[in-house]
């Protein structure tokens, strides 16, 4: 009786299931070349082949002219989010259950962040008052991070990027790992104004 193998999801390769004359290793070594295509072998090392799709290739569009920056690592475009934040905590002490359910909902991944990487503030949780310390927890964003957008960085590893890259925004989210209350405190540019290319994915780097 045959069945139907689906081998590495490249190709289907008929095996005998139970009780047949030959091994299922031998049928299926012998349809290796079934419809001319030759099955894929399984690596012998585990996670030794790279998810996802191959990193783009560079772009070969021109750049657009350099931005006149006296200083790189000075934020600039800095927005700030302190009336909001005042305001969805008025509505809280007001009563308001949607808006603290709504901001005390971190994701696991962020009050992860928060415990190993995020930055101490001494400032108390608008929440848990006296109990607990809010931390920071920065993100940078830029297309010409390439795949290392989105990452966490630390403070004193901003202004090195400021030099490296023309042009990234960082965000400072406050996040108390306890009560999960977690608000986005400002957003600003830093960069030397140079446009550079994107960085290409190393190929190491897993999805």
């Amino acid at each position: 009786m045959l069945a139907r193998l689906q081998l590495s999801g490249f190709l289907q390769v008929p095996v005998r299931q139970h009780g047949g004359s030959g091994s299922p290793r031998r049928e299926a070594g012998l349809a290796r070349t079934l419809d001319g295509v030759p099955a894929p072998r399984r690596s012998s090392h585990r996670a030794s082949r790279i998810r996802g799709p191959r990193p783009a290739e560079p772009s070969h569009a021109p750049l657009p002219e350099a931005e006149d920056v006296a200083d790189p690592a000075r934020p600039r475009s800095v927005v700030d989010h302190g009336l909001t934040r005042r305001a969805v905590l008025e509505r809280i002490a007001a009563g308001d259950a949607f808006a603290r359910e709504e901001h005390c909902d971190a994701d696991p991944y962020l009050i992860r962040a928060a415990k190993h990487h995020g930055e101490a503030t001494e400032r108390p949780c608008p929440l848990c008052r006296v109990r607990h310390d809010l931390v920071h927890v920065t993100y940078v964003f830029g297309d010409e991070l390439g795949p290392f957008s989105g990452r966490i960085k630390s403070s004193p590893e901003l202004p090195v990027m400021a030099y490296e890259h023309g042009s990234f925004r960082v965000y400072v989210v406050e996040v108390c790992a306890e009560c999960g209350w977690n608000h986005l405190t400002m957003s600003y540019v830093l960069g030397d104004g140079v446009p550079r290319r994107p960085l290409r994915k190393p190929a190491d780097l897993l999805d």
